[in-house]
């Protein structure tokens, strides 16, 4: 071995090989240690383990207008649906389905009701759930008001279902009645509204559960604890 070559600021001092021992004696431990500390928290994780789920909420409204509704209630049969647009609420596409005679053509009793139904237009699907064998459903529940035109706002008639779980795309919850024919009819001739038109308006909320990570709930509860401190 060579010698260590130490410098001062009036000359060059040679030192002997041994001189570099206590260093190389702390390296050769960084490794024994830090393996040490990883079996230590691995045993501490196995010990105590514990994970999170969180319920998540997302909420949205869509109003649909019909104008001169005595005009499509005079030409709608029984069975015949009015769609509105799609609508976008918890990351998927909704659509809702409006009966003005009853969804049943064959029945006399169900033609004299106004019947709604919420639609599953389009999930928004892991690429994990495009595998056949798991499925994934929405849980969603809403509520449908109709306000008549020119009347403030105000809601002459409403219905609210769920929650309901959509088990794919093009799902419906079912159809539920909202009023009778005759009801919105006479509603609409008592002059309640201004004109000849009602908006119909439904209110969808998407429930779900999630799995959170561990670091992640670290994360949320480190970020609460500090927006509470400086509320303080």
């Amino acid at each position: 071995m060579g010698q260590l070559i130490k410098i001062h600021l009036l000359g060059i001092e040679l030192l002997p090989p041994s001189a570099c021992l206590p260093a190389m004696a702390s390296s050769s431990l960084l490794p024994e240690t830090l393996r040490m500390l990883h079996a230590a928290w691995r045993g501490a994780r196995e010990a105590l383990s514990f994970s999170f789920t969180r319920l998540r909420q997302h909420s949205g409204a869509h109003l649909h207008r019909i104008d001169r509704y005595s005009a499509a209630d005079a030409a709608a049969l029984a069975g015949q649906r009015i769609e509105s647009a799609t609508f976008r609420v918890g990351g998927h596409e909704w659509q809702l389905h409006f009966y003005p005679r009853g969804v049943l053509a064959a029945s006399d009793d169900d033609a004299g009701r106004v019947s709604v139904d919420l639609i599953l237009w389009s999930r928004r699907d892991p690429w994990w759930s495009l595998i056949p064998a798991t499925p994934s459903d929405v849980t969603a529940a809403y509520r449908v008001s109709i306000a008549l035109d020119g009347d403030g706002g105000n809601r002459a008639f409403c219905t609210a279902v769920g929650p309901h779980r959509f088990r794919g795309s093009l799902c419906s919850a079912g159809a539920m009645d909202v009023a009778t024919v005759e009801e919105l009819r006479a509603a609409l001739r008592r002059g309640e509204g201004a004109g000849d038109g009602i908006v119909v308006r439904c209110d969808v909320t998407v429930t779900s559960l999630e799995k959170e990570s561990r670091i992640m709930w670290c994360i949320r509860q480190l970020v609460s604890k500090i927006n509470l401190d400086s509320i303080r």
